[in-house]
């Protein structure tokens, strides 16, 4: 291990060495940020939990023009930085201009590339000096990169903010399509320079919208060309950060057992857990130009854990990858959440998840602070029978429900008796008032889409909620619902009375059998779900065999008698609830309870003979995904401009965008104060993109999304962050007031 790693991760911070000679040599912190692009650099950043545990994220950055020398060095020397805490890093591969959100989050100020390197002899920019004129771009908002771009008007565009070196003199042009956050990062930006390059000694000059034209021609002039109304609209070019639609996503095993090291493919996505093989071997995950992952098992051999990251890494070349993809080192036990999204299933060892079934449960009342363990099989359950959003649960379902379904466009009141059937022809909208933990009252607007329902009926579904939503000044949250993926919530409002059935809805249909989804043959087949009273529904599904599955109960009516038939998965709670609802499907039967394998000829002939159906049983049930925050933006040519932000915390939601908080089992949409109305309107459709580019297995279609405003946030949303605080917004610096703070730093 070389000398300058000796103390490198004992306590908590980041630390910074550059590539000099092959050697690492310690970056002074007050340069933290600033990075050669000739050089090639090790970032070290050392977390420590509440329990005083440590993990480390190691990042070898390469400049573009640094040597293959100087690279490689940085990668040997990351490796003997990883021995020195026994392989417990995770490592990354980074690359100028292409960085991972993780590397850009540790320099708030932003990360600033100079020119020059220690090969090419680079001196530094004299202190307090005029020096040579520097044209900088800023660009991001919680993410920056400021890069050296050509000292030309043209270089210039009105959507990014810009920062002229002058030495003395140091002035920022604020593009007047430039959004708040923007401003304030090029703002702190050209503070950086001023700090790192002049001692401080230098003035900064603040060029926006309140700036008279003649302070805005100082810039012009210092530049030595051009004027304001000369500068170029925002570029069409504009560099994007879209997450990559992976179309083939492959793993590989990378083992030693036969005495030398082979790489061998095992499969491709959908990708399971349980190929990881956690005894032995290393494994790459290689999702194409998305990035390259190396997994690292427990009983890996020395071998094998020196050579995959190198293995992974020589992809980029026999792939034709390009050179800045991203490279990851994970170890078993520490898998990142980008990593495991691409496997269909994935469950933490010893995670408990019990504040997410407390909340399912109804049991955010407690104040006993205890934290309840759940063995597999109630956690099965309720990812099963408990509906989706589990965490999503405003109150128990107590409040009031006024419900539309949507004809020739328009909303139609439903009958109060008729509350809780759906028809998967159709959809609906829903108006739900409760009262919150402040003693006020909530909305939510639930617009529920059935399977069949029309593209137009679901967007007229859509169109009314947002316009009701509008008749409540904002107030209300709107959830969008398909046909069969219900929130725990909205299932709860039905206090088990929840049916949809096929087909569409007949006018005036008075009971649970006057309704135009009716069967000639007086055949129907219901799938029964649920954890208690008040969340049992029941599905309508096709009247075959293939629609049963082992893992379920089913109610099957037909002419001469009712069976209630128990799948050899189905739990005892499940055949409960069938026993509670089956007076609601088949009101005058009296139904016989059959068990799977112990069918009569007369319950096969009702579903048209034996067939094959469903015989899987699922111990886990789908994955508990840790949450993830995004800044969203559609682009000019209707792409989806993703970047994710690392450990983020409330600062992290832009108030002047649309940001999407993925809970795993549903989607959040939050919209921020300062968002545009194309922002507003397009929220729900850089949802259902997000869940496009994905590369998880769920569907835009099943995913509940709930959309809500800055300041309006329920407590489901609230609890995936650290913490919350419910004045943060109101103590916010406005811009003028940091723009004043930074011209009294002046000298």
């Amino acid at each position: 291990m070389h000398a300058a790693f000796e103390n490198a991760g004992t306590k908590k911070g980041l630390e910074v060495w550059r590539i000099e000679n092959f050697e690492p040599v310690p970056v002074p912190k007050k340069t933290y940020g600033k990075f050669h692009i000739g050089d090639s650099y090790i970032v070290l950043n050392t977390k420590q939990s509440k329990s005083g545990i440590f993990s480390w994220d190691i990042h070898f950055w390469l400049g573009l023009e640094t040597s293959q020398d100087e690279a490689g060095s940085a990668a040997i020397l990351s490796v003997q930085l990883d021995d020195r805490h026994n392989g417990a890093p995770i490592q990354h591969r980074e690359v100028q201009d292409h960085e991972s959100s993780l590397f850009l989050s540790y320099f708030p100020g932003g990360v600033r590339y100079a020119a020059g390197g220690v090969k090419s002899g680079f001196t530094e920019v004299e202190t307090n000096a005029a020096g040579e004129k520097r044209l900088f771009q800023v660009k991001g908002s919680k993410s920056v990169r400021v890069r050296q771009v050509p000292l030309a008007i043209g270089s210039m565009n009105k959507g990014d903010c810009f920062i002229l070196d002058g030495g003395y003199d140091i002035y920022v042009y604020v593009g007047p399509q430039a959004k708040r956050v923007e401003k304030i990062k090029a703002i702190s930006a050209a503070g950086q320079i001023r700090d790192q390059d002049h001692a401080g000694r230098a003035n900064v000059h603040i060029l926006d919208e309140f700036a008279s034209s003649g302070e805005q021609q100082q810039f012009f002039d210092a530049l030595g060309e051009g004027s304001a109304s000369e500068v170029p609209d925002e570029s069409e070019c504009d560099e994007t950060y879209e997450q990559a639609d992976c179309k083939t996503v492959t793993l590989y095993k990378v083992s030693d057992a036969n005495g030398s090291l082979e790489i061998t493919p095992i499969g491709e996505r959908p990708l399971k857990q349980n190929m990881l093989d956690s005894d032995q071997d290393c494994f790459i995950l290689d999702t194409g130009s998305s990035g390259i992952y190396v997994w690292v098992g427990k009983g890996a051999t020395s071998q094998e854990r020196a050579q995959s990251m190198i293995k992974a890494q020589e992809f980029i070349t026999s792939k034709g990858y390009p050179m800045h993809t991203q490279v990851h080192r994970v170890v078993e036990n520490g898998e990142t959440t980008d990593f495991k999204q691409y496997f269909a299933s994935w469950q933490d060892k010893g995670m408990n998840h019990s504040h997410l079934i407390r909340a399912a449960m109804d049991d955010d009342s407690s104040t006993d602070g205890e934290e309840r363990e759940f063995d597999p099989e109630i956690l099965h359950m309720f990812k099963k029978n408990g509906g989706r959003a589990l965490g999503f649960m405003p109150d128990n379902g107590q409040g009031e429900a006024e419900i539309w379904r949507v004809e020739n466009f328009e909303l139609v009141p439903i009958e109060p008796a008729a509350y809780g059937m759906f028809f998967g022809g159709d959809s609906y909208v829903i108006k739900y008032e409760y009262q919150n933990k402040r003693g006020g009252h909530g909305f939510l607007i639930y617009f529920w889409q059935g399977k069949q329902s029309s593209t137009d009926e679901k967007a007229a579904a859509a169109m009314h909620a947002v316009r009701m939503d509008n008749e409540l000044n904002g107030k209300a949250v709107q959830i969008r619902v398909t046909q069969g993926n219900e929130p725990r919530h909205f299932l709860k409002i039905f206090k088990g009375k929840l049916i949809t059935f096929t087909g569409g809805h007949a006018s005036g249909f008075k009971n649970i059998h006057d309704h135009d989804s009716y069967d000639v043959d007086g055949t129907r087949l219901f799938r029964i779900r649920g954890t208690c009273a008040d969340d049992v529904r029941a599905e309508q599904l096709p009247e075959t065999a293939s629609s049963l599955a082992s893992d379920d109960v089913f109610i099957l009516e037909t002419p001469s008698g009712t069976y209630v038939w128990h799948g050899v998965g189905a739990s005892d709670l499940e055949k409960d609830m069938a026993g509670n609802i089956v007076g609601l499907v088949s009101p005058d039967a009296t139904p016989q309870i059959i068990a799977e394998g112990s069918e009569p000829g007369e319950f096969w002939a009702a579903l048209g003979g034996q067939g094959d159906y469903d015989r899987e049983l699922d111990p886990t049930g789908a994955p508990f995904l840790t949450p993830r925050l995004f800044h969203c933006r559609i682009l000019f040519n209707k792409r989806l401009r993703v970047e994710e932000v690392p450990h983020f915390e409330q600062d992290d939601l832009n108030v002047d965008d649309v940001m999407v908080l993925d809970g795993g089992d549903e989607i959040y949409c939050w919209i921020g104060n300062g968002a545009t109305e194309e922002e507003r309107a397009k929220s729900i459709d850089m949802a259902k993109q997000y869940i496009r580019t994905d590369p998880s297995e769920r569907n835009e279609d099943t995913v509940p999304i709930v959309i809500l405003k800055q300041g309006e946030e329920p407590r489901s949303f609230k609890r995936l962050f650290p913490s919350w605080d419910d004045g943060h917004w109101e103590s916010q610096l406005s811009y003028e007031e940091i723009r004043q703070q930074a011209m009294a730093n002046n000298q």
